[in-house]
């Protein structure tokens, strides 16, 4: 576009907006993610979903859905874990915070980006439309497709009916060239392909597991961080990612699959700040929400 002195007016770049909803609560035992908690200390953590909408395109998009109401409905492994471990609270979910915004799940939401297939994160999809596509990192489909997904392993937590229908939409390989480095992140993939919405690889907490970077005013972004970290604490640096003794295994656990990755991975989103002005979210942080409920 021109000026009226005939200068060529700058371009402003596409922005999406963001709203939270309801995902529920876990109250989650510190010890088993906060290196050097008391074994006695128990935090009660939201499990954030988020609705994001690009105008322009005229999208509806979903980063995560929380818990579901019917947790008898998860796969057995997951239902005892939440019996004995961590407690489940769940007074709304996604679809009721859709309800009140008058946005249809049968019909209005084109897309649910998961950052990752567990059970905290993943909602109930069988409640959304047929038009909905549920977009999956590297690697994620892997864990509800064969022998190692329930029904076939009684104990697994990954349910190999979660998403039927052929819905699914796998985001391209990992060594793939769509993928760029976008600031201290060496893989990032534009989703609208118009810059406003930027799917992160974020290595270390499990496979596929995925962050989103959003550009919400031309000079501002929000990063939806998902598991990067469970705790801000180890986000600020003043607390460490535990590991932990536990006996089923005879063996010290994590709630990364590969610590040093999860950590490099941490050390990236800490740096974002250096590039851009960005508000880091984790899924979980509590203190975050207190806060800030009412922003989003």
């Amino acid at each position: 576009m021109a000026t009226a002195d005939g200068h060529d007016q700058p371009v402003a770049p596409s922005v999406v907006s963001l709203r939270r909803l309801e995902g529920g609560f876990l109250h989650l035992p510190m010890r088993f993610f906060v290196q050097g908690a008391n074994t006695d200390e128990v935090r009660r953590v939201p499990c954030m979903a988020w609705l994001i909408e690009n105008h322009n395109l005229k999208k509806k998009v979903l980063f995560d859905m929380g818990l579901r109401k019917d947790v008898e409905s998860y796969t057995p492994a997951v239902f005892r874990r939440m019996q004995t471990t961590v407690k489940a609270e769940i007074p709304e979910d996604i679809y009721d915070s859709l309800r009140k915004m008058q946005i249809d799940p049968q019909s209005d939401v084109d897309s649910v980006i998961f950052s990752h297939l567990h059970y905290d994160h993943v909602g109930d999809p069988s409640r959304m439309g047929t038009q909905t596509s549920f977009v999956l990192g590297p690697g994620a489909s892997d864990l509800i497709t064969g022998p190692k997904s329930y029904p076939e392993n009684q104990d697994s937590h990954y349910d190999s009916n979660l998403i039927t229908n052929g819905r699914i939409l796998n985001l391209p390989s990992a060594d793939s060239n769509l993928w760029v480095a976008f600031g201290p992140f060496p893989k990032t993939y534009d989703y609208f392909h118009d810059g406003s919405l930027l799917i992160v690889l974020a290595p270390g907490h499990c496979p596929g597991h995925i962050n989103a970077l959003l550009r919400i005013e031309s000079d501002r972004w929000v990063y939806l961080a998902g598991d990067t970290a469970h705790d801000p604490r180890i986000l600020d640096g003043t607390k460490q990612m535990a590991e932990y003794w536990d006996d089923d295994t005879g063996g010290f656990k994590c709630a990364h699959i590969d610590k040093n990755e999860a950590m490099l991975h941490v050390q990236r989103v800490r740096d974002l700040k250096n590039y851009i002005n960005v508000e880091v979210i984790l899924s979980h942080d509590g203190n975050w929400l207190n806060s800030n409920k009412h922003r989003f």
